[in-house]
């Protein structure tokens, strides 16, 4: 998609179940990475403007099959890369 990219930011990525404390650690590193002088942006899973209601309103009433829950997500992560990820990243973030 971007090959060999020069961007000058860099992309932490991490994975983890519910509530194993993902958040939490990730606040403490970005506060750490601010105050050390860095550009922090943070982004998570399912937070594009796109599909947010649609994946509340799915959940919410059992109409997602796996297929559609998949293609959601992958929606979802697709224009956060596009819109809120690459950016930060070509800025130094």
């Amino acid at each position: 998609m971007y090959g060999d990219h020069q961007f000058p930011g860099k992309l932490f990525i991490v994975e983890g179940i519910d509530g194993s404390g993902k958040s939490t650690q990730l606040s403490l590193l970005q506060q750490w990475l601010r105050r050390e002088g860095y550009l922090v942006f943070f982004s998570e899973w399912n937070s594009s403007p796109l599909v947010k209601a649609t994946t509340s309103r799915g959940k919410r009433k059992q109409m997602l099959t796996p297929t559609t829950f998949s293609l959601i997500h992958a929606t979802d992560l697709a224009d956060r890369i596009e819109r809120h990820i690459i950016p930060p990243l070509k800025a130094g973030a």
